[in-house]
């Protein structure tokens, strides 16, 4: 792997591991979060507040502590020199140019460089709590005593997050604010709404100014009021001081933020040093090492962005939120893909609660087994589900209990699971009993979401792949009578789509499946109704263009038109057959060398459509890479981990942006998907089975990687590390285990056409079987690979497998 500094984005970038931190001197124009998962802010890594987002447009930057916005921002400033208090403010040094950025665990700090003092301001987020820290340490950098007077200054703009004046009995009302003398801190409240925010430091200002046209570098809209804090400092030749700034904040009572604002003051040193080490914790878990720079440094930061994105909202729900700034909620699909790196990471809690919190909001709202989409951080549901959020549940579902072992978690969920795919999925949404049901997919464009939906190929890769999970589960919790009647649904789901979805002169499966009849009278009905989504008249006209071509051909032919068939249409879901296990390996072969062309990749990876909209996201690359590696190309998977990875610096560093390189939501939890999950599950092949204590450590390395270590991986209540080395006279595989009743499996992916000429288990020869490659017995399976896997043992703490060639 090339070094770092020779990749794109990391022109002005130090990249440091153990300890970890990521810096910036140039481009700081980039957003970043100082991630609590109750308060949260989002600014510039200048320090400044910029007008972002598209959900409450100019709205999305500033401290929330949802459902709530508190501030606009927050400004910090210096004047040097001492005045009187009556007299006019001299020149005011806004820090908002900094020279340096940097995120370490639990902490993000900023350096500003000003003439004679240095200046280094640190934010941490207060995991439980309603407030944020900022500690601002002033350095006097001259041969003498140097005065100065320092400026916090506050803008309020106590509203809901976006549909809550809509949704709920809150209106924005108007922002008052007084000093409190006792607490030496501005109060903030709406006039309307029970929404609170303190803010102020340890010691007392030397004056207070409160009024609507305070402002520091710009101005902002809505109906806050403005408070500005002053301090007297001086300080001493060489010298440096700190002053610590709370905020805190409540949506219930002004009794609350007093309450909350005395306790984050007072233990201000206690909780930024509990952030760090809980962010330290993450990395210290689960941790990579690799001969890839580039991954090892992904995949650590790749945990701590899903940690950022907590979010907790007592009475309302707990769980990741997508992304940020727009997303700061709970959405079906983000989360179901998110919880397959968070519980192969070790973030057993927040993959539960995540898949729990969507699970009672879906009872309440449609109660059925139906996943909504997006709940809203006020408790509403603005969405109540695509279709295919159901088999992605029970996906992620068979996932969380199989790291965690956690049989009450399986007992919670399993008749939601089951109601969900065979009631709705191949109940409601089937009427034709095919096993293809008809709904919303992952595309989201008119042509495929307007009405009730089509038959996509998402749609059916996923229901096939949560048969087979579900069939598994129903084993789990004694439901014996479904095991076989899934593993059959299964069986003939892949069947029917290996038979009519794959378009033969194409090498690839249809995107949806239905009639020409019906696409044309769909397509009228689109525009009749003349409300056009981006891109949708560039969608129409390639669909009609193939519909053209079709009628065509079959002119005189109306059954032709009326018989359901596979239209292609190159949508990124392509891949989902491939990533699901469905495809036979010569047909994977096919889809992907095709999927890997300049046709449907562009310089970050594939695009969600090369016809329509040639625009790359981190999902569509996870999935890839997911698809590459299930067939046991690792190699091609590693170079679509790399292509997420290698943005790690784009935007704001340590964290992946929902459009490739820098589009979207700055950092996301589905392109956590792409970077974990992959390396974890397929190139070192661990599969844990935490309730029956079983694990299976099968690894497949990409070529370019020499060895591969990951240090604490949790499953269930143990403790492994793993460790595979690929050396000259073959593989040394290494597992430890902090619980020697585990049954444990070792092996690798072995050529298919070649025997090893020897193998050992902690020095004593063994016997070995050989078996396909796949992830079931159902599954189709890979051909140029085999897995040779060593007799299963337990009752030892090391286990060393060596295969010589």
């Amino acid at each position: 792997m090339a070094d770092l500094s020779e990749l794109p984005f990391f022109e002005h970038v130090k990249v440091q591991r153990w300890p970890w931190s990521l810096e910036r001197t140039g481009n700081l124009d980039q957003p970043y979060v100082t991630a609590g998962n109750r308060v949260y802010s989002v600014a510039t890594q200048h320090g400044e507040f910029p007008e972002i987002g598209w959900r409450q447009p100019s709205e999305m930057s500033g401290v929330w502590n949802p459902p709530i916005k508190l501030l606009d921002g927050f400004w910090l400033g210096i004047t040097f020199g001492q005045s009187e208090l009556t007299s006019p403010i001299g020149k005011v040094h806004w820090l908002t140019q900094a020279s340096r950025w940097q995120i370490t665990p639990g902490q993000v700090e900023m350096t500003y460089q000003l003439p004679g003092l240095e200046v280094i301001r640190r934010e941490y987020g207060v995991d439980n709590y309603e407030g944020m820290l900022i500690r601002l340490e002033l350095i006097n950098q001259t041969r003498k005593p140097l005065p100065l007077i320092l400026y916090f200054l506050a803008r309020t703009d106590l509203r809901l997050a976006w549909l809550g004046k809509d949704r709920l009995v809150w209106r924005d009302g108007r922002d008052e604010a007084v000093y409190l003398d006792e607490l030496a801190c501005i109060a903030a409240y709406n006039t309307t709404n029970p929404a609170y925010v303190l803010f102020g430091a340890q010691q007392r200002p030397a004056s207070v100014t409160i009024g609507n046209e305070l402002w520091a570098t710009r101005q902002t809209e809505g109906q806050g009021i403005s408070a500005r804090l002053r301090y007297q400092l001086s300080l001493p030749t060489g010298t440096k001081e700190e002053v610590i700034f709370t905020i805190a904040s409540s949506t219930h009572s002004s009794e609350a933020v007093v309450t909350t604002f005395r306790y984050v003051q007072a233990e201000a040193e206690a909780l930024c040093r509990r952030q760090r080490q809980r962010y330290q914790k993450l990395l210290d878990r689960c941790a990579l090492h690799s001969s890839d720079e580039l991954m090892d440094t992904a995949f650590g930061w790749a945990k701590v962005t899903l940690q950022s994105l907590e979010r907790i909202v007592p009475g309302v729900g707990q769980g990741i939120a997508a992304g940020l700034p727009d997303h700061p909620w709970w959405i079906g699909n983000d989360t179901a893909y998110a919880t397959l790196p968070l519980v192969a990471s070790g973030q057993f809690e927040l993959a539960l609660n995540s898949l729990r919190n969507l699970a009672r909001y879906s009872e309440t709202v449609n109660g059925d087994g139906a996943v909504v989409h997006e709940v809203l951080t006020q408790g509403h549901v603005h969405d109540n589900g695509l279709l295919v959020e159901i088999p992605l549940f029970v996906r992620a579902c068979y996932h969380a209990f199989r790291w965690t072992g956690d049989r009450d978690f399986l007992q919670e969920m399993y008749d939601f699971c089951r109601r969900g795919l065979l009631d709705v999925v191949l109940g409601k949404h089937d009427p034709e009993s095919n096993l293809c049901a008809t709904g919303r997919g992952l595309v989201e464009t008119r042509e495929l979401q307007r009405g009730g939906g089509m038959k996509t190929l998402d749609i059916a890769a996923y229901t096939y792949e949560a048969l087979l999970c579900l069939a598994e589960l129903a084993e789990e919790v004694g439901d014996v009578e479904n095991v076989l009647v899934l593993q059959e649904k299964a069986q003939r789901l892949r069947t029917f789509i290996n038979a009519a979805w794959w378009i033969e002169e194409e090498g690839l499966y249809g995107d949806i499946y239905t009639s020409a009849d019906a696409l044309a009278a769909s397509h009228s009905e689109m525009r009749a109704e003349k409300t056009f989504w981006p891109g949708d008249l560039a969608e129409l006209e390639h669909s009609d263009a193939l519909m053209a071509r079709f009628a065509q051909q079959h002119r005189s032919n109306e059954a032709a038109l009326r018989q359901e068939r596979p239209w292609l249409l190159k949508h990124m879901i392509a891949a989902t057959p491939i990533e699901t296990g469905l495809a036979a390996p010569e047909r994977a072969e096919q889809v992907l060398r095709r999927l890997e062309s300049d046709e449907f990749n562009g310089p970050w990876g594939i695009y969600l459509n090369p016809e329509t909209q040639r625009v790359t996201m981190t999902l569509p690359n996870g999935l890839m890479a997911a698809a590459e590696a299930r067939y046991g190309r690792m190699n091609q998977a590693l170079a679509y981990c790399h292509k997420i990875a290698s943005t790690i610096s784009c935007r704001m560093p340590g964290a992946y942006s929902e459009i490739l390189p820098d589009g979207g939501c700055f950092i996301q939890a589905w392109s956590s998907y792409g970077i974990i999950w992959p390396v974890i599950h397929f190139f070192l092949g661990f599969r844990p089975d935490a309730a029956q204590r079983r694990v299976r450590f099968i690894p497949h390395l990409p070529v370019a990687w020499q060895h591969a270590r990951l240090q604490d991986v949790r499953v269930g209540f143990a403790s492994l590390n793993l460790y595979v080395n690929r050396m000259e006279q073959g593989l040394q595989i290494v597992l430890e285990t902090s619980d020697p009743s585990y049954e444990v499996t070792l092996g690798c992916a072995y050529p298919v056409d070649r025997d090893p000429h020897s193998v050992t288990l902690n020095g004593a020869p063994v016997s070995f079987t050989r078996d396909s490659i796949g992830e079931r017995p159902l599954e189709q399976r890979v051909s140029e690979w085999c897995i040779m896997q060593a007799p299963s043992v337990r009752g030892l703490y090391r286990y060393e497998l060596l295969v010589t060639r």
